[in-house]
């Protein structure tokens, strides 16, 4: 964890230990089930504390579910290789603002895929994910 939390808020005991928690998630009467998420947790009166790492993790799955399996990560990859927006909308031909919107689109078309890829030098499997979302007893799971 980033910035590691070193006593409880609620009940100042420092027994605070790592570990991989579940949340439920309910959304349009579906529950999503996130698992893995890395947290803290007081031995002492069991308050969990997650850090901007798992909030992130945890708004990538909602994501992922709200688009059904479909998970865009190329901003995330964009930004660690320090292209700007407004340099990839130069490389695809495009207004930054339209980059912006590629970037944020949860339905592009395989040929869009497919330029930004090649634009930006990396596979497309790196950049679109398509997840496999299971039910199982009337819950979901990102796989």
């Amino acid at each position: 964890m980033s910035k590691t939390i070193t006593k409880c808020v609620e009940c100042g005991s420092k027994d605070l230990v790592e570990f991989l928690d579940t949340m439920e998630h309910e959304e349009n009467g579906k529950i999503l089930v996130i698992e893995n998420i890395p947290a803290m947790k007081c031995n002492q009166c069991g308050e969990v504390y997650y850090s901007s790492q798992a909030s992130k993790y945890i708004d990538k799955q909602l994501a992922t579910f709200r688009n059904e399996g479909f998970e865009n990560a190329a901003k995330e990859v964009i930004k660690n290789k320090g292209i700007t927006q407004e340099e990839l909308g130069s490389m695809l031909n495009v207004t930054k603002q339209r980059a912006n919107q590629i970037l944020s689109d949860s339905n592009l078309d395989v040929q869009t895929m497919i330029k930004i890829s090649k634009v930006i030098n990396e596979p497309v499997e790196v950049l679109f994910k398509f997840r496999k979302i299971d039910k199982r007893d009337n819950k979901y799971y990102i796989i």
